[in-house]
């Protein structure tokens, strides 16, 4: 029903290095310290040799002592090696832990910010993002429409057919509003029974549209129930928060009840 909220930094690339088990990348490190351990020694006898001599001297160095830099690239090279793979093996354990322990995290979360019901997410969780909205709306001049959705006579369900029954109808009710709405727009179950719907970059029409689905949709769910719906648009200029649009979304709820019920009104 509801999906997390990804950060900017779930869409960035990942080097390809990152994606290398340590107990690989470790010991290939070591490998390269390792080498270096022969090709130094090499080379800091070769910067103390006498400067008219290097030629013959590299030359020499390399007949006679040979085994001697052989020796000691092996010796470093495994002892590297075999430190950088026991390094690695626990690295990636810890990797693999905090990999676990982040999708733990995120459950954790998502559950905390959603209705255990509907999988909409909560009241608290739906204000903050309301804001984020508005500051995105403001920053960039585009619009932001809300929708207000109360389901009708829902007491009237509860006391005829059961709670039961009027659970079923509320995460009913909730799953033919996602269908309806756009794969950005976020659902959130406001109250018992009532339900809210931010509209990142949705304008008038957009959000009249996207109401009139819902009533439909609800309407012919054969569970005997309506809601009415309460829009309201925000332009991205001036000044306006979170519980002005809040207010006129409900406002025109209410004036979809008292015009009948199972309708949208945009407050026009």
């Amino acid at each position: 029903m509801s999906t997390r909220r990804r950060r900017k930094s779930d869409d960035e690339p990942r080097p390809f290095w990152r994606g290398i088990p340590h107990y690989y990348a470790y010991p290939a490190m070591g490998a390269a310290l390792g080498l270096g351990s022969p090709v130094g020694a090499f080379l800091m006898r070769y910067w103390l040799a006498d400067p008219i001599l290097k030629v013959l001297w590299v030359r020499h160095e390399l007949q006679y002592n040979f085994l001697f830099y052989a020796y000691m690239g092996v010796g470093t090279v495994a002892a590297f090696v075999v430190f950088g793979y026991w390094l690695g093996v626990r690295s990636e354990r810890q990797r693999v832990n905090n990999r676990i322990l982040n999708a733990r995290l995120d459950e954790l979360h998502l559950k905390s910010v959603t209705d255990g019901l509907t999988g909409a997410f909560t009241h608290g969780y739906l204000h903050e993002i309301l804001e984020l909205e508005i500051q995105h709306s403001l920053t960039h001049k585009t619009p932001l429409s809300v929708l207000m959705l109360d389901i009708d006579d829902f007491k009237k369900i509860n006391d005829s057919h059961g709670h039961l029954f009027g659970d079923r109808v509320i995460k009913e009710t909730a799953e033919t509003i996602s269908s309806s709405i756009r794969s950005e727009d976020i659902l959130g179950r406001y109250g018992g029974d009532e339900f809210l719907v931010i509209m990142p970059g949705a304008d008038a029409q957009t959000a009249q549209q996207a109401a009139n689905r819902i009533c439909h949709g609800i309407a012919k769910n054969g569970y005997d129930a309506t809601v009415s719906v309460g829009t309201t648009t925000f332009d991205g200029r001036g000044k306006k928060d979170g519980k002005a649009l809040l207010e006129a979304a409900d406002a025109n709820m209410y004036q979809a009840k008292r015009e009948g019920k199972n309708q949208v009104s945009t407050g026009r």
